[in-house]
């Protein structure tokens, strides 16, 4: 059995207890590269960043931009790993139509002093941390790690979707992560734009005339995903993420207590599970303050 580590990048977001638990799981053999946010002249690593922080940059005008994480960083984390025991290293980026972090690990990868094996998940956010409790799970359970990284491949492409409504597709615009809907920014001002992650990369779900028939499309594509993860599933429960750009709930958009006062009625399948999670600091300066997401998955 292959002693196997795993490290994330950090726009999964897990939080520090979750993040000591997997630790503890793996024996020390877990970490989390952090990719750096700047506001105005500042620059700290994304988990330095407070939501409240980035939001407040970016309604006072501020520029906010994003760095990947370099290849020393995953050369210093999967050093670190292999002094831990580790005999090979899985690593688990967000997707790399968004970040060149992909890119990094594959080049740390290559001069790593134990085998690494890198997925892809063509996610970030709560998506990204249902992959990296898998992996942590499979990793505890012995699954060698070729066989582990094509089972969190398969997950991470069948049994998650994301969909989220950016307050505003400006701060998409600007930081080049809009993708396939692009095709929206002009008419920007005539719809509400639902979004979703489609093969790594943003892709428009569906344009409507107002906030409140967006959220009836939204809790559509919810319910549809839920129900038919329930049925091609039915070994594994569900889970709903609502996903806010600021700190608390209290201090999230209209929009994030429409969606859930609307979760709270929805036609989900019994024993669907439902909590919400703040986007990484990252996610939050391509999305902008205001925006609201929602993951729904099979629970790892």
């Amino acid at each position: 059995m292959t002693v196997l580590a795993v490290l994330c990048d950090s726009t999964a977001n897990i939080d520090e207890a979750t993040a000591a638990a997997f630790a503890e799981r793996l024996e020390g053999r877990f970490d989390i590269v952090d990719l750096s946010v700047t506001v105005g002249e500042e620059t700290r690593l994304d988990r330095q960043w407070s939501a409240s922080e980035v939001c407040a940059g970016q309604m006072a005008g501020h520029a906010v931009t994003t760095s990947l994480a370099s290849p020393d960083q995953f050369r210093t984390a999967i050093a670190e790993m292999a002094a831990a025991g580790a005999e090979a290293v899985l690593v688990l980026t967000m997707s790399a139509q968004l970040s060149g972090t992909f890119s990094s690990a594959q080049q740390a990868a290559a001069e790593a002093p134990v085998p690494v094996h890198i997925v892809d998940t063509q996610l970030t956010s709560a998506g990204m941390a249902g992959a990296v409790a898998l992996a942590v799970a499979g990793a505890e359970r012995g699954i060698e790690p070729k066989d582990l990284a094509s089972e969190v491949t398969d997950w991470c492409q069948a049994e998650t979707r994301t969909f989220f409504m950016p307050d505003s597709l400006e701060y998409l615009r600007q930081g080049g992560r809009i993708g396939a809907a692009a095709s929206l920014v002009g008419r920007a001002l005539a719809i509400t734009p639902v979004l979703g992650l489609r093969e790594g990369t943003v892709a428009p779900l569906a344009r409507v005339r107002t906030r409140a028939r967006a959220v009836d499309r939204v809790i559509n594509l919810v319910t549809e995903s839920a129900h038919e993860f329930s049925e091609l599933y039915p070994e594994r429960g569900q889970e709903v993420v609502l996903l806010h750009a600021e700190a608390t709930f209290a201090d999230a958009s209209d929009t994030a207590h429409r969606l859930a006062a609307a979760l709270e009625e929805a036609d989900l399948p019994a024993g669907t599970q439902f909590r919400q999670a703040v986007l990484s600091t990252v996610v939050t300066a391509h999305v902008g303050p205001g925006s609201t997401g929602i993951v729904v998955q099979t629970i790892p």
